[in-house]
């Protein structure tokens, strides 16, 4: 008889480490990594490291944490499996992350680490990023991206050995994801479930980890794990609430489970006498809170000043952070997921602050044996795009289209400044130069002019470069839904 498959231990954590804007970036993640060595004990007779380890960390020590990497393979019998973060933009805390056995994968903020060897790694920028003006928010150059490593859990798992887990990072604006705001994130969603089901075609389970869920345990049968997760500043993460049209599109465009509502009752309406009769810890473990709660430090007094009939302030903050999972048909084994639960809620200690501004997720599956059969995942079953509502797609669509026709007129605009930066730069040099405004005034005139010159090169690479990049990204998803649509009327008028 042989032996039951260990569980699979999954944590996501969005680490908030933006350098010089984080609150105690340095001291947080010290406490982050002291944590998770504490609740990952390593099996010193399971070492799966090979000749090529000394190679591989030499590689990756010449690597920058925008790239993506593989390397230092080990097995580990804490806790965790499997370790998804998010925000971490400084090379330094990566390697404090790294200091236990994990095997890890790195790029654009967003790390893995794996107690089971890592077979291959890769990284996937979205098409469409936020808006290259838009350079506080930092979306454009941050490059928000699609993590991802095929894992090795071993034999005792059953045929489909492999799992291919994922980490996400989402545009943070654009609230749920509708109107012309949210049509980035509806596009990355699209594109982040081409990518999900792309997975499921080659027969392997796929993991999408990002962070945080609810402290609170509970058990449900499930098929397939996916995870992503949330920060106040909406790194790392799905960024949208559950009811949004952004999670609407990856549970229904590739069949993924939401482990988290699976695995707890429905909550309370935020209008309800029962709702209101929660306590703060309450409202976290039965709303699955991660994100804006009153019980993080760094959220609370944000929480405070929004207005009281606000529905964040209502709920009590947001449930942002996803575990999603499905397994492939064809399987000998299926993951079903035991237990989900919000940790790192607590302050750090002897400092005195929050962890980071979202709460880590972790959540237990099992390996249960399944009868696997011929069926492949695609398009014309439950794993295509075709399981979206026709409802969603022309949602989608009308908002993609707004936001092309918007795109289409700022870069209209842009153009115009441009030509008029080429008018005013001459001017502005010749009144410099000219012999009776010498003076303080002939400097006033070259600042102009330079300002200008600056202005116009700007809005030439934002109206020209930055404009086609995001007309032709929004045309790209366009295209495909309106294929989509056109299948589905084709479809309907053979059946008829």
């Amino acid at each position: 008889m042989s032996a039951q498959p260990r569980p699979l231990r999954v944590l996501s954590l969005n680490c908030w480490g933006l350098k010089f804007v984080a609150d105690k970036r340095r001291e947080r993640l010290l406490a982050i990594a002291d944590w998770i060595a504490t609740h990952s004990n390593p099996l010193s007779s399971s070492s799966s490291r090979n000749d090529d380890d000394d190679e591989e960390r030499a590689f990756a020590a010449s690597v920058s944490p925008g790239d993506s990497l593989a390397f230092q393979s080990y097995s580990q019998g804490g806790p965790y499996d499997v370790i998804a973060l998010q925000e971490i933009w400084v090379r330094a805390d990566f390697d404090v992350a790294t200091r236990f056995p994990f095997s890890g994968a790195i790029g654009s903020g967003l790390a893995i680490l794996s107690a089971h060897p890592i077979v291959s790694s890769f990284i996937t920028p979205y098409a469409l990023n936020g808006y290259p003006l838009h350079f506080i928010a930092g979306d454009f150059f941050a490059g928000k991206s699609i993590c991802g490593c095929t894992i090795d859990l071993g034999a005792d798992v059953g045929s489909t050995r492999l799992v291919d887990v994922l980490n996400t990072h989402m545009f943070a604006p654009g609230g749920e994801g509708d109107g012309i705001d949210g049509a980035h994130r509806v596009a990355q969603a699209w594109q982040l479930n081409e990518v999900v089901k792309e997975k499921l075609e080659r027969g392997r389970h796929v993991l999408l980890v990002s962070p945080k869920t609810d402290e609170s345990s509970s058990h449900f049968r499930g098929h397939f794990l996916i995870s992503g997760a949330r920060s106040p500043l909406q790194m790392g993460d799905f960024n949208s609430q559950p009811y949004s049209i952004i999670m609407r599109i990856l549970e229904s465009g590739a069949s993924l489970s939401d482990a988290w509502a699976l695995t707890n009752q429905a909550p309370p309406s935020i209008t309800s006498i029962a709702h209101r009769k929660l306590t703060p810890v309450q409202t976290m473990l039965v709303h699955g809170i991660t994100c804006d709660s009153p019980l993080n430090t760094y959220s609370a007094a944000k929480l405070a000043k929004r207005h009281p009939r606000d529905e964040t302030r209502i709920r009590g903050g947001k449930r942002l952070d996803y575990i999603l999972f499905r397994s492939p048909p064809t399987a000998s084994s299926k993951l079903q997921v035991e237990s989900t639960k919000i940790v790192l809620t607590e302050p750090v200690p002897g400092l005195g602050v929050s962890y980071s501004d979202h709460f880590g997720l972790a959540a237990t599956f099992s390996f249960q044996p399944q009868t696997p059969t011929t069926e492949h995942v695609s398009h014309s079953n439950q794993g295509s795009r075709g399981s979206i509502s026709s409802e969603d797609l022309s949602t989608m669509l009308k908002n993609l289209m707004m936001a092309y026709r918007h795109a289409l007129e700022c870069q209209k605009r842009q153009f115009q400044l441009f030509v008029l930066a080429l008018f005013l730069v001459p001017v502005l040099a010749i009144a410099a130069s000219y012999q009776p405004l010498r003076g303080a005034l002939s400097w006033l005139f070259v600042v102009l002019g330079t300002a200008v010159g600056a202005s116009g090169a700007t809005m030439l690479y934002t109206g020209f470069v930055g404009g086609n990049w995001e007309r032709g990204a929004l045309r790209n998803v366009i295209a495909d839904i309106e294929a989509e649509m056109e299948r589905r009327d084709g479809d309907g008028q053979v059946r008829r």
